[in-house]
């Protein structure tokens, strides 16, 4: 359901532990290492023919993982040179030991200089010389040898072994450059800067290789962060054959206000086709014939005008019990009579309630409210929303996401997520969980509604909030994807991606089926 998201530091906390305590040696990983590099190099360059190749090996051991590439490539018939960042005498330990294995082989090495001379043309790149635990300002040589493999990107394939040389390990920021690689072998786990939206035009096609770590080592020391993945959709609810509306569960979507009948109309809509067996749409009683052409949707006419009210919520709790789950905000407002609804409605709240858009906006500007939001409250703010509730600007969230959706999530004692390209899913257990798209089509006005309904539509079908959340996400994320396929300059509608939520949940369980021989 989640995949591993190692920061460097719990990274190298692996590679000790299973070298010291598992007893499985440094050279033996490095062996495995650019072994399933070379694998994944095959299969994702069949067909395309590669002569010559320039390796580029760094300080450490991603320049040993770099040393026992180019014996493997070498081996393949492939015309190998090595470029290497210190002396051959200077490297020891494990990154030594594979060197001399490649000069044994009579690989031609040459020593990287600043600045470089020209280097001569290859077919095909392999980036060695920095790893995951890169810090801080590049040097000025690192920066003369990786601008120099971009320069030769227009007629090279480039390889970056873990991660593209000069890309921030944790955060995914270049150093401020770094090597932009057609694909990106990164072993034992993707690292967490390598699935932060900075990091994608750098690491190309990027593949998780198994190199060997212990299930034991990653269990007794596991990641904060995790990656959602297509096996969340063994979670989602299967249809039974005799099953009834009812059986799949009655949302609640409260929302709406003149000029904007639209949001919850697309939450509502979108937890339809996301599986909810009934789904009502609540809003002032004036309001209620914008939404007769959609005959589909249930609507609930509360109180008297086109306002909310306290009479809104009166109307509400004369309601017997009998929604599943309530989505609370869209397109709701943020005048007087929508906050004295919202504090009524948090007298008694519905515990299965996710709150939206203007329900954050009055929850950040009266914070008394945050203690009242129920056991299984789940919150869906962008980041300006969250810069509401946490009284900060916007700008600051973005510079340290996981960090604020974390700490939220554990002081309020609910699930958020915190929305934009690779949206965080954090709740009140470990690990904080990461989307691994980011995708422009879901960039306009009316995907958040969307997003509101499918998680929505989960709680209201059983699933647990939080799994609801991370589910929901990855949905959201896939239709997305789907329509970068008929819209890749964009120009889709919400109502787009409502209509692609089935075709891209029957793509994603294809996806999440196992592979057979």
């Amino acid at each position: 359901m989640l995949s591993p998201l190692p920061t460097p530091h719990e990274m190298s906390v692996w590679d000790q532990q299973t070298i010291h305590n598992f007893g499985l040696s440094g050279r033996i990983l490095m062996e495995n290492a650019s072994r399933a590099a070379l694998y994944v190099l095959r299969a994702e360059t069949a067909g395309r023919k590669f002569g010559s190749v320039l390796v580029f090996a760094g300080p450490g051991n991603n320049g040993g993982d770099a040393f026992a590439l180019a014996r493997h490539l070498t081996n393949d018939g492939l015309a190998v040179r090595i470029m290497h960042s210190r002396p051959l005498d200077g490297y020891t330990g494990d990154a030594a030991y594979h060197l001399n294995l490649a000069r044994n082989m009579d690989i031609p090495c040459a020593l990287l200089s600043a600045p470089p001379p020209a280097f001569p043309k290859a077919d095909l790149i392999v980036d060695g010389l920095l790893g995951t635990g890169a810090q801080g300002e590049l040097r000025p040589d690192m920066r003369t040898w990786i601008a120099a493999m971009n320069d030769m990107k227009e007629n090279a394939f480039i390889l970056a072994l873990d991660i593209p040389s000069g890309l921030n390990g944790l955060t995914g920021e270049p150093m401020p450059l770094a090597v932009r690689a057609d694909l990106t072998v990164t072993f034992g786990a993707a690292k967490l800067g390598l699935v932060q939206p900075p990091a994608a035009p750098y690491t190309g096609r990027l593949v998780v290789a198994d190199i060997g770590i212990p299930r034991q080592v990653k269990a007794s020391h596991p990641a904060g962060h995790a990656l959602l993945t297509e096996k969340l959709a063994d979670l989602l609810p299967r249809p039974a054959p005799d099953m009834h509306k009812g059986d799949a569960g009655h949302l609640l979507v409260l929302g709406g206000s003149a000029g904007m009948t639209g949001a919850p109309l697309l939450a509502a809509r979108a937890a339809l086709r996301s599986g909810a067996g009934l789904v009502t749409l609540g809003c002032p009683e004036g309001l209620s014939p914008s939404y007769g052409s959609s005959p589909e949707i249930m609507a609930l006419g509360l109180g008297n005008g086109k306002r909310w009210s306290e009479e809104c919520h009166a109307d509400l709790a004369a309601q017997p019990r009998r929604f599943s789950a309530v989505v609370l905000g869209p397109g709701l407002g943020r005048d007087s009579g929508a906050e004295r609804f919202l504090r009524r409605y948090l007298d008694a709240p519905h515990p299965r309630t996710l709150y939206d858009a203007d329900a954050l906006y009055l929850l950040g500007k009266n914070q008394e409210l945050l203690s009242r939001l129920g056991p299984e409250a789940v919150l869906t703010p962008h980041p300006g929303e969250m810069g509401f509730l946490l009284g900060a600007p916007g700008a600051e969230i973005n510079r340290d996401r996981i960090r604020h959706a974390r700490e939220f999530a554990a002081a309020r004692r609910c699930t958020l997520v915190l929305k934009g390209a690779a949206s965080i899913v954090a709740g009140t257990e470990e690990p904080v969980a990461i989307s691994p798209f980011h995708v422009p089509n879901l960039a306009v006005a009316g995907s958040g509604d969307v997003l509101a309904g499918v998680i929505g539509s989960l709680m209201a079908q059983g699933l647990a909030p939080l799994t609801a959340a991370r589910a929901g996400v990855y949905w959201h994320g896939y239709a997305g994807r789907l329509l970068e396929k008929v819209f890749p300059y964009r120009g889709n509608t919400p109502l787009d991606i409502v209509e692609n939520l089935p075709a891209a949940l029957k793509e994603w369980k294809q996806c999440a089926q196992p592979k057979t021989s």
